[in-house]
């Protein structure tokens, strides 16, 4: 009888890499498995406190575990290089005595595999040393991840330098089945040397994870994959939405009204959890939603309009439509009165757009999004892109134009239907997703029953349940010592 494995999962903490990992999670514990989540405190004070937030996943077989991430309340942790750093200055002396604890609690069930997301891979140098087993689950495309550990072929044969800069413009193919990228589009591109360097540490130590899991699927990404061994296609990844973690509360009521509108009528707009719009942009946007004379729903983050950075335009109406300060979306995307998707074209939007047979206005701002876009555009050919004017913004009459484009375009729309069938079918009953999943957990099982049992240094920090009824664990003060001196 195979042993079941016990994961510890470790997400960054913005959502676009907690979502997927709840997903999983999910996914892994209704197959017996058991499952450790593990959240910076702050993290989950945030999921916690909407109604959207980790109460939903009570019953579900998930626990639910926090270390400090080392900042303080007043840090401001929109500032990512400021959180990485404390994270990894702070948590990886912290974590093997967490893992000895969760080990305490059922001594024939202890902690197996540890799953990371981008960012967090110093887990995994933890694991290690500990003697337990390690994987990646990769938060944007399989492209993005393959380009990414193409780093050093990309310095060797000239295309970027050591900062990560193009010498030249240019079109590559990382192999001759993949589409060609633009080299102003790699997802490094526009920051600091710091995030490049952050990144190609980051690749590195994500070889000693036996797995890159991806939230895609073989239709989607078809030449990818041969690229490596590691990288196993699990997706989509579609636990149910009233599961999905947030840090804001979805106006559901949007689903009511959305009822009461003709099919294939409306226009969704929404640019993920992070994505920050210049003022004058979005001026554009609120008067362009207006231009279409359509019904809409347009997602305006609570933090997008912190000291009015954000205020509307005086000449800005929206009686067609709702703005909401953030969205049921997948219910959204999957909905017959949806017309077309207006994204800033993150892997986990595009993904859900592409299983909701979406079309898509494509708006990226940076990283992955440039690659996607290209995928969603001139691969799949289930969208369009925006154009900038002679200013560098997107213009009202630029946006109605295109969505008038988009929505007249049947060939789109059919296309769209029929990707999304064929990523669908993926996590059916014999998919391709489906059995790649049986392939980890089975791997995973194997690893469960082989494990040695390594001893921990106890000088860490003292562990408690403080919430019997939830399960949740969290730390207490302690001595804080270096990794290497106690392991």
């Amino acid at each position: 009888m195979a042993i079941s494995p016990h994961f510890l999962v470790i997400p960054y903490p913005v959502l676009g890499h907690v979502n997927p990992l709840v997903q999983l999670s999910q996914i892994l514990a209704k197959h017996g498995c058991s499952i450790t989540f593990l959240n910076t405190e702050f993290s989950h004070k945030r999921l916690n406190a909407t109604g959207a937030g980790l109460d939903n996943l009570k019953g579900s077989g998930i626990r639910f575990v926090t270390l400090p991430d080392g900042l303080g309340p007043e840090d401001d942790r929109s500032d990512q290089k400021k959180v990485v750093r404390s994270i990894k200055t702070n948590m990886p002396s912290m974590l093997p005595k967490l893992i000895q604890d969760v080990n305490a609690l059922d001594v024939n069930n202890k902690i197996t595999c540890i799953v990371v997301t981008l960012s967090m891979t110093w887990a995994l140098k933890v694991a290690h040393t500990l003697g337990i087993k390690g994987t990646l689950l990769w938060p944007a495309s399989a492209t993005t991840l393959v380009l990414c550990d193409c780093i050093p072929r990309l310095i060797d044969d000239g295309v970027i330098d050591s900062y990560g800069i193009p010498g030249r413009r240019q079109k590559i193919q990382l192999s001759p089945n993949m589409p060609s990228m633009d080299t102003e589009n790699f997802p490094w591109r526009g920051h600091e040397k710091l995030h490049f360097d952050h990144l190609v540490q980051e690749m590195q130590t994500m070889k000693l994870g036996e797995w890159w899991l991806c939230n895609t699927t073989y239709n989607l990404e078809p030449a990818v994959f041969s690229m490596s061994p590691r990288l196993l296609p699990i997706g989509p990844l579609m636990a149910s939405d009233s599961n999905k973690s947030s840090f804001w509360e979805e106006d559901t009521s949007c689903l009511e009204w959305l009822d009461e509108q003709l099919p294939q009528s409306v226009v969704y707009v929404s640019f993920g959890s992070m994505a920050v719009m210049d003022p004058n942009q979005f001026n554009e946007l609120a008067l362009g939603i207006d231009l279409l004379k359509k019904p809409f729903i347009w997602v305006v983050r609570p933090n997008d309009n912190k000291v009015n950075i954000n205020a509307y335009p005086h000449d800005f109406h929206g009686k067609r439509g709702r703005t909401v300060a953030w969205a049921p979306q997948k219910k959204i995307l999957n909905h017959p009165a949806l017309a077309c998707f207006i994204s800033h074209c993150g892997w986990n939007s595009t993904v859900e757009g592409v299983c909701g047979g979406t079309p898509f206005l494509c708006w990226p701002f940076a990283k992955d999004q440039l690659v996607n876009k290209s995928y969603i555009c001139d691969v799949w050919k289930v969208g369009v892109g925006l154009d900038k004017d002679e200013n560098g913004l997107i213009s009202k009459e630029e946006i109605k134009n295109k969505v008038e484009q988009l929505l007249g375009d049947q060939n789109i729309k059919a296309r769209s239907l029929r990707m999304k069938e064929l990523t669908m079918n993926n996590i059916s009953k014999g998919g391709q997703s489906s059995k790649n999943l049986e392939k980890f957990i089975k791997w995973a099982q194997d690893v469960a029953s082989q494990t040695l049992q390594v001893p921990y240094n106890t000088h860490y920090y003292n562990i408690t349940c403080d919430d019997p009824h939830t399960n949740l664990l969290s730390t207490t003060d302690g001595q804080k010592v270096s990794l290497e001196a106690e392991i």
